[in-house]
């Protein structure tokens, strides 16, 4: 049999990652050296990747993640090898790294989805070690406990999903070709299948009730939550777009992600508005832009979830990375009433008028790149999105560069996975559409009256997460007495800020 270079390489990237695992000795310069160098070995060995045709529709996406993976952990070694200066256990920190690059590259590449669902495993274990580097602290330790409680449940999920798939004749192998149609008669164990594999990545990136673990691995080094937050969690989203076959088999699984993808974005929102920490802040956004990654999944949108995942991924490490010289956050002071605010009619029309241009541009782009589209929702909640923009004409300028820009970026999404799945019934796009505004209204009525009667209502909720976390605390630990800030009103919160 002739050897075959597309099946080989991706694991050669993965056993470079190995080598800071490996790496013999006490000499920590040296290991730091081979940590560095396995970055720049694997992506040495990705280029000829990118220049073999693509068997796959997922192979394109696969190189473009690992690209990303390649270079998101050359900087967090680079990061960490000044910031963990001095600490005692560099080179255990380094060998978890290895381990957890290693398994995360072997998620990404895998053409086999029991081989995928091992990495996911070995990511989680190594994951572990990173998230207690600091075992010292019981918020560390705490926090560690709630992510393998969550990613055991998962993982039972994704295997049971996968004997399923199996039992119903589905094949997984991912390689072009191998059979993938259902048994007659199997379809209860396709539905059941794709219901269980939606509900383990939704477990696995975060979505509520099973977020708190991600909003309190703070305790960590800074680097571990960059990568964690623009490489590990977000995994989730390249598994569905590999295991597609299976989802478009199963039509009441992309409306389990949709539904609760959906609803995980919107309340992470709200609760957002609540938070000053900017690393706390940063947190709760994964968990609402994970959200509408599995919306977009379950619209069948593949193209736009693998655009969201790669700018989320770029965007998360650069904040993490930045925050410790943030000493101020005027986004939170702003969204705590400290600067004034447009009217709810102002705030409104802004959003409104952000996304017919939007509409515009895309009815303009779809006449020469038909792949430009976007369905209704999408535009309509980004749109809403961009409204603050319009104040002036650079904001206007602004606002109409960034919806060009991100059609475009969709239109080479589109070229690069051609792969789309069902489209959901028209109610069900109607609901998402009228959650979107009347989270982007109860927004700018909080905005404009921060000291109201319905903020002070919604705060001492919003601030505990909306109490969905707690049946999930209670089965892994003895209840304790809430935190004393979730008595705090709005306005306290407020005052504890200028004070």
């Amino acid at each position: 049999m002739p050897f075959d270079l597309l099946a080989a390489l991706p694991y050669a990237i993965a056993l470079a990652w190995l080598l800071p695992a490996l790496w013999p000795g006490r000499a920590l310069p040296r290991h730091w050296q081979a940590a560095q160098i396995a970055a720049l070995a694997g992506g040495l060995l990705l280029f000829p990747l990118i220049l073999l045709p693509t068997p796959a529709p997922w192979f394109a996406a696969a190189w473009l993640m690992q690209a990303l993976i390649q270079l998101l952990g050359w900087m967090a070694l680079r990061y960490s090898r000044r910031y963990m200066q001095g600490e005692p256990g560099q080179s255990r920190f380094l060998r978890a790294m290895g381990c957890l690059l290693a398994a995360v590259t072997v998620v990404v590449q895998a053409s086999h989805l029991a081989l995928m669902a091992l990495g996911w495993i070995a990511c989680s274990l190594a994951l572990q070690t990173l998230l207690t580097f600091y075992p010292g602290r019981p918020a560390a330790q705490l926090a560690a406990r709630r992510e393998w409680r969550a990613s055991r449940l998962a993982e039972l999920l994704l295997l049971a999903a996968l004997l399923l798939w199996a039992m119903a004749g589905g094949s997984l192998s991912l390689i072009p070709g191998a059979p993938s149609a259902t048994a007659d008669g199997a379809q209860g164990y396709a539905m059941a299948a794709g219901l269980l594999l939606a509900a383990a990545v939704a477990i696995k990136t975060a979505q509520l009730p099973f977020h708190g673990w991600l909003t309190q691995v703070m305790e960590a080094p800074t680097p571990i939550s960059a990568l964690l937050h623009a490489g590990v969690v977000n995994l989730g989203g390249m598994v569905l777009i590999k295991a597609a076959p299976l989802m478009q088999a199963a039509p009441p699984a992309n409306a389990l992600l949709l539904l609760w993808g959906g609803a995980s974005a919107l309340l992470c929102c709200v609760v957002m508005l609540t938070r000053i920490s900017v690393k706390l802040r940063l947190a709760w956004s994964t968990c609402a832009q994970m959200g509408f990654m599995l919306l977009e999944i379950g619209m069948g949108c593949y193209s736009l979830a693998l655009l969201h995942l790669l700018a989320h991924s770029f965007y998360k490490a650069h904040a993490f990375l930045l925050a410790g010289q943030t000493t101020r956050d005027s986004a939170a002071r702003r969204l705590l009433g400290a600067d004034d605010a447009d009217s709810p009619y102002a705030h409104l029309a802004r959003g409104l008028l952000a996304a017919l241009l939007l509409a515009a541009s895309q009815w303009l782009w779809q006449r020469w790149i038909p792949a430009a589209a976007l369905p209704a929702v999408f535009w309509l909640a980004i749109g809403l999105g961009m409204g603050a923009l319009l104040r002036g004409w650079a904001g206007w300028l602004a606002a109409l560069a960034l919806s060009q820009t991100y059609l475009l970026l969709h239109a080479l999404a589109a070229q690069i996975l051609p792969l789309h799945g069902p489209q959901p019934p028209g109610w069900a796009q109607a609901l998402l559409a009228a959650m979107f505004l009347a989270a982007f209204l109860l927004q700018g009525w909080l905005l404009r009256h921060p000291q109201g009667a319905l903020a002070r209502r919604i705060y001492p909720h919003a601030f505990a997460g909306f109490h969905l976390d707690e049946w999930w605390c209670m089965l892994g630990r003895r209840r304790q007495r809430p935190a004393a800030a979730i008595s705090l009103s709005w306005p306290q919160l407020q005052e504890s800020r200028r004070d």
